[in-house]
């Protein structure tokens, strides 16, 4: 073999040992999640900070095993892990033993991963505008079934996780994002779980939720903490009359929705994904010239003996 084929052939090795580390750390992440789901959701403090001791394990549970959604992404990194693992065995044995049945499974399964990830965006691409209206109908929906006024959230946190962590969920985005609404500015306080709820706070009517009101500045980290005293909002807000005002005129509230506040926020990171995955992509694709530049170097060899 000549000079550039025993650097393919280097480059080769190296480029598939990261990902041999890449698949064993996606199956052990991957059996971690799947063993541990209610582990997880105490780690991300999003159930585990909404409800007491006592009473949170099988509302954690409940959650996890209605969606299914933790123990599917469990799945999702073990079947990751295992075919990268075979990817890099294949790119490893393949190079240092010159194995050219191990090579060509390589380049086909790097190809074959290859061709999905264009598929992958292909179908992106097409069906982007269908993708942002289930987002938006599914949140919408979340805000007309699970959404509480204050008082019940309060009162229901360990007793029914449903409610206490969507209602969590919606009042951290509505501060994180300074937004009010899924669909449309003010929509959340005509959802049919919020009207249905208790809306007595400080002995007044609530007419919109807390969180769609504006705060004062350098307020929104204490707020947003968990252990934040919900009685003094009003002291926190720009406009301490704004929860208690009809949609109609009511200059407090938040001038965004939540639905496209989101948007913006992913769409920050677009442009670093794609350039990530065309970074990744021309990586595979030199794995895949690689190996066959091998592939052939081994053919020449077998030829050149036999002569």
């Amino acid at each position: 073999m000549g000079c550039s084929t025993s650097l393919a052939k280097m480059i080769l090795f190296i480029f598939n040992v990261a990902f041999f580390i890449f698949g064993i750390a996606s199956l052990g992440l991957g059996i971690w999640v799947a063993v541990n789901k209610n582990d997880l959701f105490r780690f991300i403090n999003l159930v585990d900070s909404q409800v007491t001791e006592g009473a949170n394990q099988g509302d954690i549970s409940s959650v996890a095993n209605q969606s299914g959604a933790v123990t599917a992404a469990g799945y999702v990194l073990i079947g990751l892990g295992l075919f990268t693992l075979l990817v890099g065995f294949c790119g490893c044995c393949g190079a240092m033993k010159e194995s050219k049945c191990l090579l060509m499974i390589y380049a086909g399964l790097v190809g074959l991963v290859l061709v999905l990830e264009i598929t992958a965006a292909i179908m992106a691409a097409v069906f982007q505008s269908h993708v942002r209206n289930s987002a938006e109908a599914g949140m919408l929906r979340v805000q007309n079934r699970f959404f509480v006024a204050m008082p019940d959230y309060l009162r229901v946190q360990g007793t029914n996780g449903a409610n206490a962590l969507a209602t969590f969920l919606i009042n951290y985005v509505q501060l994180m994002f300074e937004c009010c609404g899924a669909r449309t500015i003010g929509d959340i306080a005509n959802s049919s779980s919020w009207t249905a709820s208790n809306r007595t706070f400080a002995g007044k009517e609530l007419k919109v939720p807390l969180t769609c009101c504006r705060l004062r500045e350098n307020r929104k980290n204490d707020v947003m903490d968990p252990r934040y005293n919900w009685t003094n909002f009003a002291d926190d807000l720009q406009d301490s009359g704004c929860p208690y005002k009809p949609l109609g005129g009511n200059g407090g509230l938040n001038n965004a929705t939540c639905y496209n506040s989101l948007l913006e926020y992913v769409s920050q990171y677009s442009k670093p994904i794609i350039i990530i995955c065309v970074a990744i992509g021309l990586f595979e694709i030199l794995g895949i010239l690689f190996a066959c530049c091998l592939i052939k170097a081994i053919e020449n060899d077998v030829s050149y003996a036999k002569q």
